[in-house]
């Protein structure tokens, strides 16, 4: 759906510096593993903490909305909407942006601003979350008419990658003989 050059992506800029953080930390604490421990030691215990990088990836980074003339593309948590405009019945702004589609269904995006709750937090004249919006109403409103439908469909990489550290965890809690609890 959203290919064309002028596609709008919203997302947060936030996410991309959580994902470092949790990428840094992480890192640091595999190579002291190594270093202390050995390498084995390191890779047992490498999907634990790939578990929470993936987490803040799935959670902070993917989400997003990409909008042009035909219409739009939502990346919730392991899910992707694509919705064509002559889908959606209109946008609105709630917390964050939410479509409601003409069979009356709604859908909340996870990417994009979300609405600034106190005025008091408003460092600028104009909430993003607001202008974001705006610009998802006007390319709704110019939009040429046809038909479509709403589709759904898993993010087929976040759910491998997620598959594949379930996998390594269960080959790590294998080799080292489960959970541990007593002394």
């Amino acid at each position: 759906m959203p290919d064309s050059a002028r596609t709008l992506v919203f997302r947060s800029v936030i996410g991309w510096v959580w994902l470092g953080i949790a990428a840094i930390v992480c890192a640091y604490l595999l190579i002291d593993m190594a270093v202390r421990a050995g390498a084995w030691d390191a890779f047992l215990v490498a999907p634990w903490l790939l578990a929470i990088v993936w987490v803040v990836w799935v959670f902070q980074v993917i989400p997003r909305v990409e909008a042009d003339e035909d219409g739009a593309r939502l990346f919730n948590v392991l899910r992707i909407v694509e919705l064509p405009w002559s889908a959606v019945a209109g946008v609105r702004l709630r917390y964050s942006a939410e479509f409601t589609l003409h069979d009356g269904a709604r859908i909340t995006a996870w990417g994009g601003s979300s609405r600034r709750m106190h005025r008091s937090l408003k460092r600028a004249s104009e909430d993003p979350a607001e202008v974001e919006v705006e610009q998802l109403q006007r390319l709704h409103a110019n939009a040429a008419g046809g038909s479509g439908t709403a589709t759904r469909r898993w993010d087929v990489r976040a759910v491998v990658a997620g598959i594949a550290i379930v996998v390594w965890i269960a080959f790590s809690l294998i080799q080292t003989g489960g959970f541990s609890f007593g002394v």
